[in-house]
């Protein structure tokens, strides 16, 4: 996978995140909140939890890894307690990211980048597997917001790879 795959791909994944946020966005709080007693709990939860990582993941890859406490504390719903505040600070998050996918090149992006895990403990991982994971893990809960919204009995965006494919947006 080289930086054009990457650049494709984290387009991709600002799309289909777009597109859930989208959706929350129509629901009523009650919906937004509702325990569906999976993981993070809520379509909230979860779109709380997508921003969070990809905070973190940012962050190693600036060479800070914060640690468990410091990483959620600003990604829980006493902290970010609305769907406008997490927006925002999401947006934040993906605009610090575009720029630090502009300013690197193909060496960094192949290169083995050193972090510490929410535990303390030391990892590493080339620069693209770390990218690549975290595309994959916002599809993962995409997969399960699109569930929650089903289960409530309404009709969720198609956030498939195919359908951005055949978008306007994706370049061809």
């Amino acid at each position: 996978m080289n930086l054009t795959d990457i650049k494709h791909l984290f387009d991709y994944t600002e799309w289909a995140n777009d597109l859930a946020m989208e959706a929350a966005g129509k629901l009523p709080d009650e919906k937004l909140c509702h325990d569906f007693g999976i993981s993070h709990k809520s379509i909230f939860g979860t779109l709380l939890h997508m921003a969070g990582a990809e905070w973190i993941w940012l962050e190693r890859w600036h060479g800070r890894s914060p640690a468990k406490d410091q990483a959620w504390s600003m990604w829980t719903p006493e902290s970010c307690a609305d769907l406008a505040t997490l927006k925002e600070r999401w947006q934040g998050v993906i605009d610090r990211r575009s720029q630090f996918i502009s300013d690197i090149d193909e060496e960094r992006l192949a290169s083995e980048l050193a972090f510490k895990l929410l535990s303390g403990d030391p990892s590493s991982m080339r620069l693209v597997d770390q990218m690549r994971h975290v595309a994959n893990h916002a599809t993962m809960h995409r997969g399960q917001i699109v569930g929650m919204i089903r289960q409530l009995g309404i009709e969720p965006p198609s956030t498939d790879l195919l359908f951005y494919l055949r978008s306007d947006i994706s370049p061809k």
